[in-house]
């Protein structure tokens, strides 16, 4: 059989496998974690919404793959090869590469990367989930999806918590339109969230941040700044745009070399560069799956059809979403928003893994051992296998 190797397990690389895999290809997906986190949902369990075991779910658990526990480290386009710490190495008949971008921190001064809070795994929401109980107040830098997502959910879940929005522009969820900001600023404020916006940060120290007009925030310090990436990470001679892996309508880095996910610049049907989103990601994923197995069985690919869906921004019992032209905001209809999510939510896991996926992973239903928790909230304790 033809041999795929898919690097990294989010939204992208579980379902690049999935396809891969219904492809014909023999499927290695190398993740040291080992595990799909469901991004999503990672606000509401930081805010103890959603139990622990919604956060994440076992690569095998929704693919027929091999996993290898460990960091690739470089690829090789010629061969391709795929190196691995450690010193192994993998030599597949085509690689997509879906690995590469983590959250993104601003140039603050004091603000330290290695110990600064966010909220992009599994491990950084079960570790928020922990700290939250003990902290009088929570203070979310960003007030993009995330952001607004983990400050709805903190002030829901945790009603004598001050929450605080730090927004450096004019408006909540700016890249979104106007009506949702608006809807989703309402949704926040009537939690008692207090909103700082139009003012940047003028340094950081260890718990609290100093604003540019003095104020000082005192407490537990979350930067929901956004998502930053880094191909050149794995591929240091790849062109890339704003750090992301240029790549043809067939999703090729190169001719064995594919990519897919927030760490590609991949163009919808209309010739745009997509936004960094767990459904572009997905539409991705699919396409880049599939044209690596039809590479590896040395068939031409065929051009991707990506196309931005919309969003949806669960606040936890209200939110705000965009479906195609159709804007969900209005008071009322914000009770829909989280019945959608969920509707997404399951399609997800349905399109990984079919039924088994859905029956073992669907909201509430995984239920990890305490030893698999510890595992997860430490995805630094691995192996190479």
């Amino acid at each position: 059989m033809p041999t795929v190797c898919i690097i990294g397990a989010g939204y992208a690389g579980i379902h690049a496998a999935h396809t891969a895999r219904a492809a014909g290809a023999d499927v290695v997906v190398v993740e040291p974690t080992g595990q799909h986190d469901l991004a999503p949902r990672l606000a509401g369990v930081a805010a103890g919404r959603r139990p622990a075991g919604d956060a994440w779910a076992p690569i095998t658990d929704l693919v027929d793959v091999t996993v290898v526990r460990a960091r690739a480290t470089r690829v090789d386009e010629d061969g391709p090869v795929v190196h691995l710490d450690g010193g192994s190495q993998l030599t597949p008949d085509a690689v997509v590469v879906t690995a590469g971008a983590d959250a993104s921190l601003p140039p603050v001064d004091g603000l330290d990367p290695a110990t600064a809070l966010t909220l992009k795994t599994a491990a950084d929401a079960l570790h928020l989930r922990d700290r939250l109980p003990e902290a009088a107040r929570l203070v979310v830098v960003g007030a993009g999806a995330t952001g607004v997502q983990l400050a709805a959910e903190a002030a829901l879940q945790h009603p004598m918590l001050d929450v605080h929005v730090v927004e450096a522009t004019d408006e909540v969820l700016g890249a979104f339109d106007p009506s949702l900001g608006r809807r989703a600023r309402r949704v926040l404020e009537d939690r008692g969230v207090t909103l700082h916006l139009g003012v940047s940060i003028e340094r950081a120290e260890d718990g609290a941040v100093v604003l540019a007009d003095d104020t000082r925030l005192d407490g537990l310090v979350v930067w929901a700044t956004g998502v930053a990436a880094d191909g050149h990470a794995l591929l240091p001679g790849a062109r890339t745009r704003d750090g992301r892996l240029l790549v043809d309508r067939c999703l090729r880095v190169t001719g064995r070399v594919l990519a897919a996910g927030d760490v590609a610049a991949q163009r919808d049907v209309l010739g745009r560069v997509t936004a960094q989103s767990a459904q572009i990601a997905l539409q991705a994923g699919r396409a880049a799956g599939r044209n690596a197995a039809r590479i590896a069985a040395g068939r031409l690919p065929k051009p991707a059809t990506l196309l931005d869906l919309g969003w949806v921004v669960d606040m936890g019992g209200r939110g705000v979403a965009q479906v195609g032209p159709v804007e969900i905001a209005l008071p009322g209809l914000d009770l829909l928003v989280p019945v959608l999510h969920e509707a997404i939510d399951l399609r997800h896991l349905w399109q990984a893994g079919g039924a088994n996926a859905v029956l073992g992973h669907a909201a509430g239903r995984h239920a990890p051992t305490p030893a698999e928790v510890r595992r997860a909230e430490r995805p630094e304790l691995r192996s190479v296998g």
